[in-house]
């Protein structure tokens, strides 16, 4: 019988296998800084490379929102031939095949978490429809662009569209049609942005966007990218916008946005709601 002693030592020896001090390491590094993610993918995978003087390295990972999906040592491509290779089955395949079976478990555990938190955030943070940012992301980017801009002055515009006879397709071609102009929309409006604006869905047919440093006159530019960006389906979908700027208009969200609506319902005609 293995005395008390041995059993210690074989335990202590089970807990050392399976606990990585490098990427619990990196984990707190990470956190400390900002959240786990897809970086956190890739600078595992630059770890470990270094660690055991890979050539290349790809973890493969699954999610029932997309699949399988790999990432590659230096966020380098996976061709179609590799992929085919390694297979759909998660895990973490090396060159040359040196790394532990037990650190290759802990490190594919680590990414897989990194990436489910990474799509949780995304998902609480956009509209699922369209893929844009929803309503309270809008809110918050909005509140924080007014606050700037009461504060140093910083020139924003918000843009509201809404589109013109959306009922009247989804009571007559249904609600699978009408998702999908939304969609088309929403692809639209997202190519039409800049680097540093944010587009939304704010509603059921109504989207929104905060145009950074702009005082007004780029409004006539992002209508005209998103109506070339509609493309075809432009025959389909028609909307009409209504906008206001900061600090010009106000440096209010709420009134700005109120601003905003009463334009866009004058230009169709309508009593503002």
């Amino acid at each position: 019988m293995t005395s008390t002693n041995d059993e210690a030592s074989e335990d202590a020896g089970i807990s050392e296998q399976h606990y990585e001090p490098w990427l619990f390491q990196r984990m707190l590094d990470e956190l400390s800084v900002s959240e786990l993610g897809i970086g956190f993918v890739y600078s595992i995978l630059d770890l470990l490379a270094e660690r055991y003087a890979l050539n290349d390295a790809v973890v493969n990972l699954a999610h029932e929102s997309f699949g399988a999906q790999m990432f590659r040592l230096g966020g380098k491509a996976v061709s179609a031939d590799l992929a085919a290779r390694l297979g759909t089955a998660p895990g973490v395949y090396c060159d040359p095949d040196v790394v532990p079976a037990v650190e290759r478990d802990a490190v594919r555990t680590a990414c897989q978490l990194a990436l489910s938190l990474h799509l949780a955030r995304f998902s609480a943070a956009h509209d699922p429809l369209t893929n844009i940012a929803n309503r309270r992301t809008f809110d918050h980017a909005l509140e924080a662009a007014a606050a700037r801009s009461a504060r140093y002055g910083w020139a924003f515009t918000l843009l509201i569209a809404d589109l013109n006879g959306f009922k009247a397709v989804n009571d007559t071609l249904g609600h699978a049609v009408g998702d999908d102009l939304l969609r088309q929309f929403g692809l639209a409006m997202r190519r039409s942005v800049r680097s540093g604006d944010v587009a939304a869905r704010i509603g059921g047919d109504e989207f929104a966007v905060i145009l950074s440093n702009a005082d007004g006159h780029e409004a006539v530019g992002f209508t005209d990218r998103l109506r070339c960006h509609l493309g075809p389906a432009s025959d389909t979908i028609s909307f009409t916008v209504g906008t206001s700027t900061s600090p010009r208009d106000s440096t209010d969200p709420s009134e700005l946005f109120r601003i905003a609506d009463a334009r866009l319902y004058e230009k169709k005609g309508l009593n503002h709601r």
